[in-house]
């Protein structure tokens, strides 16, 4: 009987080379006692790779019935003896030439080896899909990281620059009264000015722009438009030129710095920087110059301010006296939306060497450099040519101009507004007797205030659909009381020495798209017949 012991001894190496020794052994014993005839060679087949352990077993429990065959067929058949070493060799050599050991051990590396491809393909597509996922992740993350970057650059950039514009189109009829007298142009006396056909025309203005936020304290401003180089105060431009392109000048074009909270500097082509109304500067007037502004908060809701600027108005290079235009001013504003709101400034504007000198018989065409670059109509003119035959104008007077300007707001019923204005100018460079030396005329007017009166009842501004607001003001504005060639250009057709009103309104169509209609009509103060009535119809968009 083998033992338990034996068996798993059995199931090492060494075990396993006792044990075919020990059947070896026992088959020759069996053979040399004489066995009838020689058995058959077994042949073990196997269905399945076994482990060591089972192979052990196997070959045990086959040795054990060999050698029991072996003694039976001895008893019975004695006279048949095969040499002994053939049997032998049979019984190990016999099928494919291997024993089961070795059959045992070849299947079970065949075995393992299938195995650790197994495992290897199993671990290489863990691995695979580990790589995919680390590499999905890491392309996400940075992905993500590039697209913020992108995103930071974007809003960077957004809240840096800032692009705007507006565009307007505009009907305009022109009606003159039958009874105005015929005056010629005062910057071409030669060429006789309308003052008796109605017209009607198009017009239209495109503005457009961009902010520049180039440090926490500066920016930089730059706005084209339409309109040209010889009329500062309009940009429109007219339509039935054949088809012809028109121009784009710079409107805007100017640097802010504020070093401080309460002090800011302008330097350029820049808005109107004054506390003021239409009575004194066009609305689409801009200022080429330098301008200080401090303004300090000393309550919660009162803020003081004071304004200055030095404005080249002409350069002359035969000539140290060039033409400026030096101003300040001084308020006070409260703001309160829901409240009571007030704005109230007072302004000097010195104009220098704006004053016609006349030439010299000895060297004509001298001094025709102080006639103004531009004019309108309305201001006390003088011929400086010393030719009889040519006519060249120039200003009579000297302009110094003190303008007090107010502003009331009640916001009680936000977001509609009531807003009282009262703006008023006087001339106080005007001297009478110098006047009338420079022209000659000793029956000269002097008339040298303005004042302008309005209310406006609505939103403030209109932005959305179905926002309105409607205005009516009443203006009076002296011949000599500002310089004529900076005033509104629509009332009376540009110009001073004419007194009307004004009556518009305007109604939001849709989102940053209003019309407006306004009526001015207007009459001269003084001198020649002059009765001039402005229909608008304006349609607005904001950008």
């Amino acid at each position: 009987m083998i033992k338990k012991t034996d068996l798993l001894a059995s199931a090492s190496p060494a075990g396993m080379g006792k044990h075919i020794a020990g059947g070896i052994l026992s088959i020759l014993l069996s053979i040399t006692i004489g066995c009838a005839s020689a058995p058959k060679p077994v042949t073990i087949r196997h269905e399945s790779t076994p482990s060591q352990s089972d192979v052990a077993m196997t070959h045990h429990q086959s040795h054990k019935e060999a050698v029991k065959e072996v003694k039976q067929k001895n008893v019975s058949q004695t006279e048949e003896i095969a040499p002994a070493p053939v049997q032998a060799k049979a019984l190990i050599t016999e099928g494919t030439g291997t024993t089961p050991i070795e059959k045992a051990r070849d299947a079970q590396e065949a075995h393992n080896k299938e195995l650790i491809e197994q495992i290897t393909a199993q671990v290489t597509e863990d691995v695979r899909k580990k790589v995919e996922e680390e590499v999905r992740r890491d392309v996400m993350n940075e992905l993500y990281r590039e697209v913020w970057k992108v995103n930071w650059a974007l809003k960077e950039k957004e809240q840096r620059l800032r692009f705007g514009g507006d565009i307007r189109l505009r009907y305009e009829s022109d009606r003159f009264d039958s009874n105005n007298a015929l005056l010629g142009q005062p910057s071409n006396p030669s060429q006789q000015m309308n003052t008796q056909d109605d017209t009607s025309r198009f017009k239209y203005r495109v503005r457009f722009g961009v902010e520049a936020k180039v440090n926490e304290q500066t920016d930089a401003v730059i706005r084209l438009s339409t309109g040209n180089t010889s009329n500062p105060v309009s940009t429109n431009s007219t339509m039935g030129d054949y088809m012809n392109k028109d121009s784009v000048v710079f409107d805007l074009a100017y640097i802010r710095w504020q070093p401080s909270k309460i002090l800011t500097l302008y330097g350029g082509r820049m808005p109107n920087p004054w506390l003021s109304s239409d009575l004194v500067w066009a609305p689409d007037l801009n200022f080429e110059g330098f301008v200080v502004k401090v303004k300090n908060t000393t309550t919660e809701s009162w803020a003081p301010f004071l304004t200055g600027g030095a404005f080249p108005l002409q350069q002359y290079d035969f000539s140290a006296h060039n033409k400026w235009l030096l101003a300040g001013q001084m308020g006070l504003e409260n703001t309160d939306k829901k409240g009571v709101s007030v704005k109230i400034g007072a302004a000097y504007y010195d104009y220098r060497n704006i004053t016609g000198v006349p030439n010299s018989p000895s060297n004509p065409g001298d001094t025709n450099w102080t006639a103004p670059l531009f004019m309108q109509k309305g201001n006390t003119l003088f011929n400086i040519s010393s030719d009889p035959n040519v006519t060249v104008l120039a200003l009579a007077p000297e302009y110094k101009e003190v303008n007090l300007t107010g502003v009331l707001d009640f916001g009680f019923w936000d977001p509609v507004h009531i807003v009282l204005l009262g703006d008023y100018v006087k001339n106080i460079g005007f001297i009478i007797d110098d006047v009338i030396e420079r022209t000659g005329n000793p029956d000269t007017v002097k008339d040298v205030t303005g004042e302008q009166f309005g209310i406006t009842v609505g939103y403030p501004t209109i932005q959305e659909k179905k926002q309105w607001r409607m205005y009516v003001s009443y203006k009076h504005l002296g011949a000599d009381a500002v310089v004529d060639a900076f005033t509104d250009p629509d009332f009376h057709l540009g110009g001073t020495n004419a007194k009307g009103w004004i009556v518009g309104a305007d109604v939001g169509l849709a989102k940053n798209y209003w019309l407006r209609a306004r009526w001015l009509t207007s009459n001269e103060i003084s001198g020649p017949p002059l009765a001039i009535d402005v229909l608008q119809v304006d349609f607005n968009v904001r950008f």
